[in-house]
């Protein structure tokens, strides 16, 4: 503190030669605690709101009517509350108007602030002794109790205080004094709720009543009083979200998923709330608000295959396959170790007999080793039976998988050939093999024929077989004429 002095002495002079002449010998005549404890509420409620300013220059104005009125300056200096200037201020006030407490009696409530509890001491002792019996100064002297670990006096010396001054600050003190104690939490409760009820802008004193309402299982009054709080600081994303909570604890969806809208719009983008956002859409059965809160997450939410499979429960419910499939890739490209995200995708494209595709994702889902699904070998197999599949795969050069694929070729052409009389046409494709003789890719150069059971066993005969090692490009083609 001993940095401080300096600045305090020159602020003493500065204001002591402002001062009106003989402005420093007048006697207060110091106006009812009530009024001050109200004004100060006002301050405090401006503190909270960020509308400071506006008081500072209602302050302004007064001491300029009133020059050698203490009270506006006082006030003044509260607005910087618990800052240097604040207690600079004060100390100088106390020096010109020696006889009013409300100099004191910020100075050691600044103090109490800063944690130094003995320097609090001196100034709320001559707060005390200026105004015997001065309601004001038994409350910070319970604050003071209290910050020095003694509940049993600090309760004795607020009740004191309240004995005579019904101020909110007091009761709110109590209440928070009393939320600390053991088995006294409905008490706190109910000193609270009074508390904020005459003074709403208190956001320590609805925090702890919201806590202690959630604790006693009253959702409903832990909500109101969280939302008096979001009420206080708008802006504050963090206080939206928790509001959030309590809403929904409360059951009120509705306004939960409000809650939930503010957040974002001021620039909230963790995963957590944006997929609670997306989950109470969905109770609440707002498919397209749940689509657009799952569009947001999945871009914050970078590794959950959740919010894909969900965004394909709700393309598919609005008949978009197009979109059902893609958001199926995007949650197997997230998980490709789930079986189960494998399976959906094939039985999408069964449904669209896209015989190819759905082989490829069965095949996938068979080697996923997560959540199996029962039915995927079954269903894998019926579709081997369509395409007539080889029990072994094709194996040696080329001429001779040609051979091998042309036998399974020619035996599925003839049965194709019952349903639809007249097929015919041409099949070219070429295969990309590695270094060790494995297919990666078989791509269809030409297809007149358009049958997709024949491209599709045509694909994965070429695709299952073994070539010989070394990179490759064989080209493979044939040709389909009805018997005649």
């Amino acid at each position: 503190m001993a940095s401080l002095l300096p600045s305090r002495v020159l602020l003493l002079v500065s204001l002591l030669l402002a001062l009106p002449v003989g402005a420093a010998g007048a006697r207060d005549t110091l106006p009812p605690a009530d009024e001050v404890m109200a004004v100060l509420r006002r301050v405090e409620g401006a503190r909270v709101r960020g509308t400071l300013r506006a008081l500072d220059s209602e302050f302004e104005e007064q001491g300029r009517a009133r020059p050698r009125d203490a009270m506006p300056r006082i006030y003044r200096a509260w607005l910087s509350f618990p800052a240097d200037s604040c207690w600079n201020e004060l100390k100088a006030l106390s020096t010109l108007y020696p006889e009013n407490p409300w100099t004191h009696l910020g100075m050691g409530l600044v103090y109490l602030r800063w944690g130094l509890l003995k320097e609090a001491a001196g100034p709320l002792a001559t707060a005390s002794r200026l105004s015997p019996g001065f309601a004001p100064a038994l409350w910070a002297e319970g604050l003071l109790l209290q910050a020095e670990g003694k509940p049993v006096e600090a309760e004795a010396r607020l009740r004191a205080a309240l004995a005579t001054l019904d101020a909110a600050q007091v009761r709110a003190s109590l209440g928070l004094l009393l939320a600390q104690l053991p088995g006294r939490e409905a008490e706190a409760r109910a000193e609270l709720t009074r508390a904020v009820e005459a003074w709403p802008e208190q956001p320590e004193a609805l925090r702890r009543l919201a806590a202690l309402a959630h604790a006693a299982k009253d959702t409903r009054a832990a909500a109101t009083a969280g939302e008096k709080l979001v009420g206080l600081k708008p802006a504050d994303r963090e206080a939206h979200r928790a509001q959030a909570d309590l809403w929904l604890a409360a059951s009120e969806r509705e306004k939960a998923a409000a809650s939930l809208e503010r957040y974002v719009e001021l620039g909230g983008a963790d995963p957590a709330p944006l997929a609670l956002r997306a989950r109470v859409y969905a109770e609440l059965g707002r498919a397209a608000d749940e689509e657009k809160a799952l569009s947001r997450l999945v871009e914050v939410e970078l590794k959950d295959p959740e919010p894909f499979l969900r965004l394909a429960e709700l393309a598919e419910a609005r008949s978009d396959a197009a979109a059902t499939e893609a958001f199926l890739v995007k949650a197997s490209e997230r998980a490709p170790e789930r079986s189960d995200i494998h399976v959906r995708r094939a039985r999408l494209c069964v449904k669209q007999e896209r015989w190819q595709d759905a082989l490829v994702s069965y095949r996938a889902a068979l080697a996923a080793p997560e959540r199996k699904v029962a039915q995927a070998q079954a269903e894998t197999d019926a579709l081997v039976k369509r395409f007539r599949l080889p029990a072994t795969p094709a194996k040696g050069p080329a001429d001779k998988i040609y051979n091998r694929v042309s036998l399974g070729l020619v035996a599925l052409y003839m049965e194709r050939l019952k349903e639809t009389p007249g097929l015919k046409g041409n099949l070219k494709m070429r295969v990309q093999v590695d270094e060790s003789g494995r297919a990666t890719q078989v791509s269809v150069l030409y297809d007149s024929l358009q049958d997709p059971l024949i491209s599709g066993h045509a694909y994965f005969a070429f695709m299952d077989a073994e070539y010989p090692p070394g990179r490759d490009e064989p080209i493979f083609q044939y040709v389909f004429r009805p018997p005649k």
